[in-house]
């Protein structure tokens, strides 16, 4: 499924992404380009660094701190 439309991120790469060892959204970002056009995105990016995350250290990502 794709994830972010303004970069054609998908799922997949995400995932991946986070099994590499990245453990937030600006590393994914910096990664794949997710999340880094319009943002709407960020969201389901945040659920899938944490739900696919074997870290302890995964660091949150939080909208209002952004704003």
């Amino acid at each position: 499924m794709i994830v972010c439309i303004c970069r054609n991120v998908k799922t997949s790469q995400i995932v991946e992404a986070v099994k590499g060892g990245a453990k937030s959204v600006d590393e994914v970002r910096e990664l794949t380009g997710a999340a880094s056009c319009c943002g709407k995105c960020q969201f389901m990016v945040n659920a899938l660094v944490t739900d696919n995350s074997d870290n302890e250290q995964v660091i949150y990502y939080n909208a209002a701190a952004s704003a």
